[in-house]
């Protein structure tokens, strides 16, 4: 079919960037059933991306103990990992069927044979429908764009390489990324994903991340615990 074809092509579009993480266990596996949503986490298990059946992000989640797991330079590849997992899960996940509208009941018997006029006009139709389908899919073809568009986040923790819709970079800024907390982390992540048109409508924006760290010896009550946002 034609949409499998394009989401083959957009999923093709993926890979990973240069310097990608080094896997240390197989890529999940896609589940043997349709689901609302589908995740994955990097190898470290210090961040989960979860998606939609369209492959649109519904959820960030970072531990806030990311850095006891990862090095500023491992972050990058490793969101990058998750969040391609995550899609090649939804991606490859079998689809829920589409119920078939209710045709008209012909009355004629099976028995009876359409003439030869009935049938050289559906024939007719069929290579009409092929037709349009191969000019639409040139059309698909001659309108695909090389250019990278560059968005960087609010706080300037990652920047995302996007082109045609598809993520094919994430770079994270090795300098900054020790600095913040999770909650910049979390509206970070999700407000670029969003300018990058690669969030589902159902996820919700975070609430305004607080600038506070805690002080050297003082108990961070985030630490161990996946923050989320977006749908849940």
């Amino acid at each position: 079919m034609l949409e499998d074809r394009l989401r083959a092509l957009e999923l093709a579009e993926l890979r990973l960037p240069p310097g990608a993480a080094t896997r240390t266990s197989p890529p999940p596996e896609p589940p043997a059933a349709p689901a609302d949503r589908y995740q994955a986490s990097d190898p470290s298990r210090s961040l989960r991306v979860t998606v939609d059946p369209d492959t649109k992000v519904l959820r960030f989640d970072v531990s806030s103990g990311w850095q006891t797991r990862l090095s500023a330079g491992e972050f990058g590849p490793a969101l990058m990992t998750a969040y391609l997992d995550a899609v090649r899960i939804a991606a490859t996940a079998p689809r829920r069927p589409h119920r078939a509208e209710p045709g008209p009941v012909c009355s004629r018997s099976r028995s009876d044979s359409p003439d030869l006029d009935e049938w050289l006009a559906q024939v007719r139709q069929d290579q009409a429908a092929i037709g349009r389908g191969l000019r639409e899919g040139r059309e698909n073809v001659a309108g695909v764009s090389f250019d990278v568009t560059v968005l960087h986040s609010p706080y300037g923790l990652v920047t995302l390489h996007v082109r045609n819709g598809a993520l094919v970079e994430l770079v994270a800024n090795v300098a900054a990324l020790p600095r913040a907390n999770s909650g910049q982390l979390h509206q970070d992540l999700w407000a670029v994903f969003s300018a990058a048109g690669l969030t589902s409508d159902r996820g919700t924006a975070p609430a305004s991340a607080s600038r506070h760290r805690p002080r050297a010896g003082e108990a961070d009550p985030e630490e161990d615990l996946w923050k989320g946002l977006g749908a849940r």
